[in-house]
């Protein structure tokens, strides 16, 4: 009966009560709506910007983050715990050794004695329980990897971003500063005509009115730019105090065009939807331990020792031992804890098909974003260019008397709206290009070895 009871434990010994995973089924598109051609997303995404200086920005980032640093300490915790996982699946190993003197009363001589002892156990994973706890352990080590390019990927983003708008705004205030140049030399104009009694104080107060409103628009946005540059040099790790950049236009760099490739690559490509695969592979490995919890737990264990070691009568004794146990009642808290991974499998089921979900939403979106604001930009740079020969026109019939000033004052108005209103759509179509590239996973294409 014994040998029948080893035979089958041996038999049972590597057996796994884990369910088998199966990556959640999730509707995918065939294609993507608004399409259009472009060059493939691949790893350095940002640097077909084509500016030397947004490379530098990013690289230093991505050395200097401390978000990004409190990521990669994360990874070097979880590896941790998938080692401390995996050692149950190895043989415990201990050693002790003692040494006594005695002294005895008379003639009787002293005596000095030593042993040592050598324990080994193991416990047999009968039903995978520790190969489980082992691989829920090493998914959640993945899971965070891929966490820690999900957050690269943002602060890739979030520096092109930051770096962009600031450009935007150095070329918002120079339109600013030049339609308030136009206005001031428009007032003067105004003064030489009420000096020589051409016009009335009406008009002069209207034209002052225009100078101080134009003149109202530059701290705005200065302080607008100032945010935008403090926010960059957090992202780079640096304090905001004395940092600038050295672009001054986004007409320096290149808009670059983006093919999004098949839908289904996304499931491969974003560190965000492997992230939460990851955790629901360590989640249906969970049950697959918390169900081993439920059966008998054999137990292996063998000690070697010698006594006698100084006293010149040495001896030896080695014990082997089996022992088997099995919770009879608990009032359910093993079941429970079957029920407790099953439920949480259940949750990130339903994570992981709403990332899917969220993942194409957000390329759509960006495919979309692109394209409007590429129509948008387009109108209103005829738009601009329309309002600058409308300014040239007013004011040169101003001068001439041909045309009132309230007519000149909407022009100027149509005008540095227009112009800023163009580059804020230059802007979106940046921005687009940009949210396209972190939704595509900018590149990424598998988990890296976590450093």
């Amino acid at each position: 009966m014994r040998s029948t009871v080893l035979l089958a434990m041996a038999v049972c010994a590597g057996c796994s009560v884990a369910p088998t995973y199966e990556r959640p089924e999730v509707p995918v598109p065939a294609g993507w709506d608004a399409a259009s051609p472009g060059e493939a997303v691949a790893p350095g995404w940002w640097r077909r910007y084509g500016s030397a200086e947004l490379d530098a920005l990013i690289e230093e980032a991505v050395k200097a983050n401390h978000d990004l640093g409190a990521a990669a300490a994360r990874i070097r915790q979880a590896r941790a715990q998938a080692r401390i996982a995996g050692a149950d699946r190895l043989p415990q190993v201990g050693a002790s050794a003692g040494a006594s003197r005695t002294w005895r009363s008379g003639d009787a001589p002293s005596s000095t004695d030593a042993s040592a002892t050598l324990d080994v156990s193991y416990e047999v994973d009968l039903w995978g329980g520790n190969d489980s706890a082992a691989q829920a352990a090493g998914s959640r080590l993945q899971a965070t990897t891929f966490d820690r390019d999900a957050v690269a990927l943002v602060l890739q983003s979030d520096v092109a971003l930051n770096y962009l708008q600031a450009l935007a705004l150095k070329d918002r205030l120079k339109f600013a500063r030049q339609n308030l140049e136009w206005a001031r030399q428009v007032l003067a104009l105004v003064k030489v005509r009420f000096d020589e009694g051409a016009t009335t104080g009406l008009e002069l107060a209207q034209q002052s009115a225009a100078v101080h409103q134009f003149e109202a628009t530059l701290p705005a946005l200065e302080e607008q730019l100032r945010l935008t540059v403090h926010a960059l040099a957090v992202l780079l790790g640096r304090p905001p105090q004395g940092f600038a950049i050295r672009g001054e236009t986004l007409r320096e760099v290149t808009l670059p065009a983006v093919d999004p490739g098949p839908p289904a690559a996304l499931l491969e490509r974003r560190p965000d939807v492997r992230r939460t695969e990851a955790r629901l592979v360590a989640a249906n490995a969970d049950i697959g331990a918390a169900r081993a919890a439920l059966y008998p737990q054999l137990r292996l264990s063998a000690s070697a020792g010698a006594a006698g070691l100084l006293g010149g009568g040495t001896s030896a004794v080695a014990t082997l031992a089996a022992s088997l146990a099995q919770t009879i009642f608990d009032g359910g808290r093993l079941r429970g804890q079957v029920e407790v991974a099953e439920g949480q499998r259940e949750e990130l089921v339903e994570q992981y098909a709403q990332a899917v979900l969220t993942s194409y939403r957000e390329v759509q979106d960006s495919l979309v974003q692109v394209e409007k604001s590429r129509a948008r930009a387009a109108a209103l740079a005829q738009a601009a260019e329309q309002a600058r020969e409308a300014l040239r026109i007013a004011t040169t019939r101003y001068q001439e008397g041909a045309e009132d000033l309230l007519t000149l004052l909407d022009t100027q108005r149509t005008q540095l709206q227009t112009e800023d209103s163009l580059v804020q759509a230059e802007l979106a179509r940046f921005t687009a290009s940009t949210g396209l590239f972190k939704a595509l996973g900018g590149g990424w294409e598998s988990a890296r070895p976590a450093e």
